[in-house]
């Protein structure tokens, strides 16, 4: 994981993205929550094979971002209802080098001219030392279901 901080290039997220998203996705769960979660709810979480369907839905009711380095996507986050953080994702190789900060910075901007006054997030084991270096507190540690295994996580939330 690097520490370096390196700028990509932000986009908005379009439907024709679904199949970047997924691949992010998939990589960010299988690989990138090891460390806290076991191989049986990486799987459950991520889904037996990688579902570019299940995410253009998504992407066509939310206000999302996707993060480029040389071209290759690295990221995405997404905001829903002008105030909730839905997928907030980066590619393992991208962890720690300002992606997701980019994407979270940008995003909150997005909010606050909507009239936010806070936002919120459903928050992994893995991305909650991220959302609190940038303000979130837990409101309530939960456990979501995903194909029949108990995925812990929080619910978040930073005042604007």
């Amino acid at each position: 994981m690097s520490t370096a901080t390196l700028t990509a290039t932000l986009r908005p997220m379009l439907p024709s993205d679904a199949d970047a998203v997924a691949e992010i996705f998939r990589e960010a769960i299988l690989v990138g929550t090891a460390a806290d979660y076991t191989e049986e709810q990486r799987i459950a979480w991520a889904g037996p094979k990688l579902d570019p369907e299940r995410w253009r839905d998504r992407i066509g009711i939310s206000v999302g971002l996707i993060a480029e380095r040389d071209g290759k996507p690295v990221g995405c986050m997404t905001l829903m209802e002008g105030n909730h953080l839905d997928m907030a994702f980066v590619r393992p190789e991208a962890t720690g080098t300002g992606v997701g900060g980019q994407l979270l910075g940008s995003l909150t901007m997005i909010a606050r001219a909507g009239g936010a006054r806070a936002i919120t997030s459903d928050v992994s084991i893995t991305a909650r030392p991220f959302f609190e270096r940038y303000g979130f507190k837990v409101v309530k540690d939960q456990v979501r279901i995903r194909r029949g295994v108990e995925l812990p996580n929080f619910a978040m939330r930073k005042d604007l």
